[in-house]
């Protein structure tokens, strides 16, 4: 996998030094603000502490720049109108700016139940990146913005970017297994990889009715396609566009053949035993190799990108996995497993939102025979595809849902 190097790459120790002199080092509950000015009127500050010894500001002081925040347990991804998804990892120096990978002196940190970001953050790497919207003036301490809408300066201003309501956006379909590799086999002889092609040919079917989406499938017929190589397809195929990652899959488990349902999975630490019973049953997958999700010239560097970039999805992958099992919960007679997830080689290498979608359990009889009726697979389709129609409502966030609705 490629990634950029941010602009400013490590920060200089001049002006590190020009930061120390200038903002000196507070005591860790010290309360320094740094003025912030809109259109030459002054507005909300930003508070400055130094909860690990270093210049840092709360993550929600931010919101007075126009950013609104979706928490994780490891860090936050940030929005807002116009500029660049940027993605935050506590204690990892490195922050993503859409594509970019950006290198400050400090990592975030979490300090009490809140994030803090270091003050270089603002002070020099928002202006060097979005000039036009965030200016550091070192003589008065204050960080410049544009007027707000409305006023005359705002109107005299060049529009924000948005991305358009109308861009086209792309559903990759992924049928599991295949080839050599039959996936989960039911006791009357059903092969998932069978009922995935199926499924997913019906559901590339009715999406493609959609003038509005483009749909591909990851296999189209009965081929083996390396379990890491679907991800980076989809991103490939992707391109810089908004899409999803679905990926189709029976269940199955000898040990207990009563067990029945459906669930839903996104990418993240498996929490249960079921959960890495799963992951280790799709990741042992034929064909899967050797990811090659490092480039071997920085793998360091390309570890921390993928890291953050899925971080920057999680929480859109787990919005995508509820629409996918509240829309199952309507056709599928078995009972709703819920939402899970699990470190699932197969959507690893998809950077957007990306699901693995568990029909039934083929080793149940009653699902196995449920599974091999075409009505109840068309059923299934129609139901995938209403969820992936209700999350294109709500992503790419718009410029209402990037000031402050586009949490999911």
């Amino acid at each position: 996998m490629r990634h950029r190097r941010g602009h400013s790459g490590r920060v200089p120790a001049s002006v590190l030094a020009v930061l120390a002199l200038l903002l000196g080092a507070p005591e860790a509950n010290a309360q320094d603000p740094v003025p912030v000015t809109v259109g030459g009127i002054p507005a909300d500050t930003l508070r400055v502490g130094a909860p690990e010894g270093f210049a840092a500001v709360p993550l929600q002081d931010l919101e007075a720049l126009g950013w609104s925040f979706e928490s994780t347990s490891q860090g936050a991804v940030g929005l807002a109108e116009g500029l660049p998804t940027l993605v935050l990892y506590a204690g990892n120096p490195y922050v993503l700016w859409g594509d970019e990978l950006i290198q400050m002196a400090q990592a975030p940190v979490f300090s009490g139940r809140a994030l803090w970001v270091p003050l270089q953050l603002v002070v020099d790497v928002l202006p060097l990146l979005a000039p036009d919207r965030y200016s550091w003036n070192a003589d008065s301490r204050t960080l410049g913005m544009p007027a707000p809408e409305g006023s005359t300066a705002a109107e005299e201003s060049e529009p924000l970017r948005t991305i358009p309501a109308t861009a086209t956006r792309v559903v990759i379909i992924d049928p599991g297994h295949g080839g050599d590799d039959p996936g989960t086999v039911g006791q009357a002889g059903l092969r998932e990889k069978d009922v995935a092609l199926s499924l997913g040919l019906k559901l590339a079917e009715i999406l493609d009715r959609r003038p509005d989406l483009e749909v591909h499938l990851t296999r189209d017929e009965d081929v083996l396609v390396p379990i890491w190589d679907r991800g980076e397809l989809a991103t490939h195929l992707k391109g810089d566009r908004p899409g999803v990652f679905v990926s189709l899959h029976l269940n199955g488990w000898s040990r207990d053949r009563g067990v029945r349902g459906f669930e839903t999975y996104f990418l993240s630490e498996a929490r249960t035993e079921h959960e890495r019973r799963v992951a280790a049953l799709e990741n042992a997958a034929l064909g899967g190799g050797i990811p090659e999700m490092v480039p071997e010239e920085d793998p360091e560097l390309g570890f921390i990108l993928n890291e953050l970039r899925n971080l920057d999805h999680a929480h859109w992958s787990a919005l995508l996995a509820e629409m996918v099992q509240g829309e199952l919960a309507g056709v599928h007679p078995g009972p709703n497993r819920g939402v899970k997830q699990a470190p699932l080689a197969v959507i690893t290498n998809a950077l957007m939102p990306a699901v693995l979608v568990e029909v039934g359990f083929v080793s149940n009889r009653d699902e196995e025979r449920l599974m091999s009726d075409e009505d109840f697979i068309f059923e299934v389709a129609e139901a995938v595809a209403n969820a992936v129609d209700r999350f294109f409502e709500r992503y790419p966030p718009g410029p209402e849902q990037a000031t402050g609705g586009g949490r999911p």
